[in-house]
Protein backbone atom coordinates (compact mmCIF):
# COMPACT_ATOMS: atom_id res chain seq x y z
CA UNK A 1 0.00 0.00 0.00
CA UNK A 2 2.89 2.39 0.72
CA UNK A 3 4.06 2.16 -2.89
CA UNK A 4 0.54 2.81 -4.15
CA UNK A 5 0.24 5.87 -1.91
CA UNK A 6 3.65 7.16 -3.02
CA UNK A 7 2.72 6.85 -6.70
CA UNK A 8 -0.64 8.51 -6.07
CA UNK A 9 0.99 11.43 -4.25
CA UNK A 10 3.71 11.76 -6.88
CA UNK A 11 1.04 11.91 -9.58
CA UNK A 12 -1.25 14.38 -7.79
CA UNK A 13 0.69 16.79 -5.63
CA UNK A 14 2.90 18.58 -8.14
CA UNK A 15 -0.04 19.53 -10.38
CA UNK A 16 -2.29 20.91 -7.64
CA UNK A 17 -3.04 24.62 -7.75
CA UNK A 18 -4.71 24.87 -4.33
CA UNK A 19 -5.37 22.96 -1.12
CA UNK A 20 -7.38 19.83 -1.95
CA UNK A 21 -9.29 17.83 0.69
CA UNK A 22 -9.73 14.07 0.18
CA UNK A 23 -12.21 12.29 2.46
CA UNK A 24 -11.57 8.97 4.21
CA UNK A 25 -14.51 7.56 2.26
CA UNK A 26 -12.85 8.48 -1.06
CA UNK A 27 -9.52 7.07 0.12
CA UNK A 28 -11.23 3.88 1.28
CA UNK A 29 -12.88 3.53 -2.15
CA UNK A 30 -9.50 3.84 -3.87
CA UNK A 31 -7.15 2.03 -1.49
CA UNK A 32 -9.39 0.04 0.86
CA UNK A 33 -9.82 -3.26 -0.96
CA UNK A 34 -9.55 -6.07 1.57
CA UNK A 35 -10.65 -4.01 4.58
CA UNK A 36 -14.02 -4.69 6.14
CA UNK A 37 -14.06 -1.57 8.33
CA UNK A 38 -13.01 1.93 7.41
CA UNK A 39 -11.46 2.39 10.87
CA UNK A 40 -9.02 -0.49 10.31
CA UNK A 41 -8.26 0.93 6.87
CA UNK A 42 -7.62 4.40 8.29
CA UNK A 43 -5.05 3.11 10.79
CA UNK A 44 -3.22 1.07 8.14
CA UNK A 45 -3.37 3.94 5.65
CA UNK A 46 -1.78 6.34 8.15
CA UNK A 47 1.12 3.95 8.73
CA UNK A 48 1.68 3.48 5.00
CA UNK A 49 1.34 7.21 4.36
CA UNK A 50 4.25 7.79 6.75
CA UNK A 51 6.38 5.34 4.76
CA UNK A 52 5.40 6.96 1.45
CA UNK A 53 6.17 10.43 2.77
CA UNK A 54 9.59 9.27 3.99
CA UNK A 55 10.36 8.47 0.35
CA UNK A 56 8.78 11.76 -0.82
CA UNK A 57 9.86 14.39 1.74
CA UNK A 58 8.62 17.25 -0.48
CA UNK A 59 5.04 15.98 -0.08
CA UNK A 60 2.92 18.38 1.93
CA UNK A 61 0.01 16.35 3.30
CA UNK A 62 -2.02 16.91 6.46
CA UNK A 63 -4.13 14.24 8.15
CA UNK A 64 -7.45 15.39 9.55
CA UNK A 65 -10.44 13.67 11.11
CA UNK A 66 -12.27 13.88 7.79
CA UNK A 67 -9.39 12.69 5.58
CA UNK A 68 -6.31 14.25 4.00
CA UNK A 69 -5.49 17.80 2.99
CA UNK A 70 -3.22 17.80 -0.05
CA UNK A 71 -1.10 20.90 -0.63
CA UNK A 72 0.64 21.78 -3.88
CA UNK A 73 4.13 20.28 -3.56
CA UNK A 74 7.34 19.98 -5.51
CA UNK A 75 7.61 16.80 -7.60
CA UNK A 76 9.41 13.88 -5.95
CA UNK A 77 12.06 13.89 -8.68
CA UNK A 78 13.21 17.24 -10.11
CA UNK A 79 12.70 17.81 -13.80
CA UNK A 80 15.82 17.02 -15.78
CA UNK A 81 16.67 18.82 -18.96
CA UNK A 82 18.97 17.16 -21.44
CA UNK A 83 21.51 19.38 -23.12
CA UNK A 84 24.01 18.56 -25.82
CA UNK A 85 26.72 17.86 -23.22
CA UNK A 86 24.65 15.18 -21.50
CA UNK A 87 23.71 13.18 -24.58
CA UNK A 88 24.94 9.64 -24.58
CA UNK A 89 26.55 8.40 -27.76
CA UNK A 90 26.39 4.74 -28.55
CA UNK A 91 29.14 3.49 -30.84
CA UNK A 92 27.99 1.72 -33.98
Amino acid sequence: MAIDIYVWLAYRLHVLKKLTPITWVALYAQFGAGFQRIRAFRDTFRQNLAVAMAAYPEACVEISNSGLLLHPSAPPVPERRLGSASRVRIPA
